[in-house]
């Protein structure tokens, strides 16, 4: 006869060995200090980017970060110099991961135009997941991305654009704890590699005058950068006494933890004609660069917003359409079909409107992003679809 199971007893048993288990895997890790080794900063550009750390770069959208990037890649991978004119070293290894611009078209050409040792410059386009290929997301493949640095060797610097991108739709950027417990493990990813990880962001909604507060969301993405920058439209005061921009962009310094402040350089976007392909040596491809200033500027971050401020040309960056339109590139950056009830759903936790979604699919087709709409034969109300057809 079996002897019946006193669950009581079980349950006894089953939680005595959790609580045992916890009190063995719950230890303080204490270092003195006496026995920590101090080391000098490792800079990959003094002030600007630090070899194993995060630095974050904001401004206004379609203002130049994405070729910004594309200028540091090129310093990385040459001996160009820095833009404020200081020695880039010797070339070494870059990885790229880019969610907004299409490859053939526009990437490869801007780092052309930049003047990028192309054989230095690895994408990471994706990750190969069962047979199936998917974005690569911050939460569940940096082990990946390590495995790509680690096998590619001496890699210097990664760039990811926008960073937002490769957080997955269901992440709140608003909630620190949420974007904490993806930044923080990037940032011990990059002490642990030492590599400088380089990062633009989004804009944030209704930023004040001070650019600290002009990184998307939470302050927990400024807070996990040791060095942080923003883009500024450079103002200038015309003859009847109004604001108007000058054509160049400030590239200012927000955060330098790890410095004094350094001092604000400017750019300009500037058309570049590629003469030549290796499949047609007659083509003419047409893309855009940045062109450094060679003095710097004397202004400071804050000043150069309130500039921007009193003229009201920083009201495109602050106002919430920016984040609503960082949210609908995440929403379709894999380039297929997706219902638009979805979006819907997905944007109604947020707290975003139709009229809201509306507004930012325009904004995407002025900037040349066609978002388009599609119905799904046989499904009369339901059945839409919005597709980016950047891809």
């Amino acid at each position: 006869m079996v002897d019946p199971i006193n669950f009581d007893e079980v349950k006894k048993q089953f939680f005595a060995k959790m609580k045992q288990k916890a009190e063995e895997v719950k230890e303080p890790c204490v270092l003195r200090a006496a026995d920590v080794q101090p080391r000098e900063h490792d800079w990959l550009w003094d002030g600007h980017l630090l070899c194993a750390a995060v630095e974050m770069m904001t401004g206004l959208p379609s203002i130049g970060k994405s070729q910004v990037h594309c200028s540091f890649v090129a310093c990385v991978t040459t001996t160009k110099p820095w833009p404020d004119g200081t020695d880039s070293g010797e070339p070494a290894n870059v990885v790229m991961l880019t969610a907004e611009d299409a490859l053939d078209q526009e990437l490869i050409p801007r780092l052309m135009a930049a003047g990028a040792d192309l054989k230095r410059v690895h994408i990471l386009k994706c990750i190969k997941s069962d047979g199936n290929d998917r974005q690569f997301l911050l939460d569940s493949d940096l082990d990946m991305l390590e495995k790509v640095v680690t096998e590619i060797g001496d890699v210097k610097l990664i760039t990811i654009d926008p960073i937002t991108s490769y957080q997955g739709v269901k992440i709140d950027s608003h909630k620190t704890t949420a974007v904490r417990s993806q930044l923080g493990p990037l940032k011990d990813f990059a002490e642990r590699n030492h590599v400088a990880v380089s990062c633009i962001t989004h804009p944030a909604k209704a930023a004040g005058n001070k650019a600290i507060d002009w990184f998307i969301g939470s302050q927990a993405y400024i807070a996990a950068a040791r060095v942080g920058h923003v883009c500024i439209p450079e103002m200038e005061t015309d003859d009847n006494g109004d604001k108007i921009e000058t054509g160049r962009v400030l590239f200012c310094h927000v955060k330098h933890n790890a410095s004094e402040r350094m001092p604000t350089l400017a750019f300009r976007k500037k058309s570049f004609d590629l003469h030549g392909t290796s499949c047609d040596p007659f083509t003419i491809i047409q893309s855009v660069r940045v062109e450094w200033g060679e003095d710097s500027v004397d202004i400071s971050a804050d000043e150069a917003i309130r500039e921007a401020a009193s003229s009201g040309n920083v009201n495109r960056l602050t106002g919430k359409q920016a984040e609503v339109v960082a949210f609908l590139r995440q929403m379709l950056q894999g380039g297929e079909p997706v219902a638009k009830r979805d979006i819907d759903a997905e944007a109604a936790k947020r707290g975003y409107s139709h009229e809201q979604l509306k507004t930012a699919r325009n904004n995407l087709k002025k900037g040349g992003d066609d978002i388009v709409a599609a119905q799904v034969p046989g499904q009369a109300h339901a059945g839409w679809t919005w597709q980016w057809l950047r891809f």
